[in-house]
């Protein structure tokens, strides 16, 4: 009977260990989660509470959409400088040229000249839109080479037979 009786006791000490784990799990989700929701208001009252985040004058909104619609076209020029991290865009239709280098933007023409400081999300936006734009010409330009190759071998190859 001593041998049931410890068999049933540590059977209950395990089913009690799991309850026990259990609990201790759900306590543990119950703690992350208020951690985070407690960080994310921090965050949020962080955001809320700063001044200059939001508040653009209308010659930065006025650049940056300049910008963004110059970007795109097929006729505007994108140019990149590895060292001094200088981005150039040029449209000759337009006459517009647009150097942005750091939190400056320059936008020349032929009648004016504006250099322009921005700050926030917006200039970080429009170095993203011009990085694609970029990458994608880039693409298209390898493309084109790569294909202008395989009909050169092409042709070699039929030379030589």
């Amino acid at each position: 009977m001593t041998v049931k009786k410890d068999v049933l006791h540590r059977i209950d000490n395990q089913i009690y260990f799991i309850y026990i784990y259990s609990k201790i799990i759900i306590i543990n989700e119950i703690i992350h989660k208020t951690k985070r929701f407690i960080q994310k208001q921090g965050i949020r009252i962080k955001k809320a509470s700063d001044p200059l985040r939001n508040v653009k004058s209308t010659h930065e909104r006025e650049c940056l959409a300049i910008c963004k619609r110059l970007i795109p076209l097929k006729e505007t020029l994108l140019l990149i400088t590895p060292l001094s991290d200088k981005k150039y865009i040029r449209n000759d239709e337009l006459d517009i040229f647009v150097i942005i280098q750091g939190r400056h933007v320059q936008i020349i023409n032929h009648v004016y000249s504006y250099s322009i400081t921005i700050e926030g999300k917006g200039l970080d936006t429009v170095t993203t839109i011009f990085n694609q734009e970029l990458e994608t010409r880039r693409l298209e330009f390898e493309t084109e080479i790569t294909s202008n190759i395989k009909h050169s071998l092409k042709t070699i190859l039929k030379n030589i037979n």
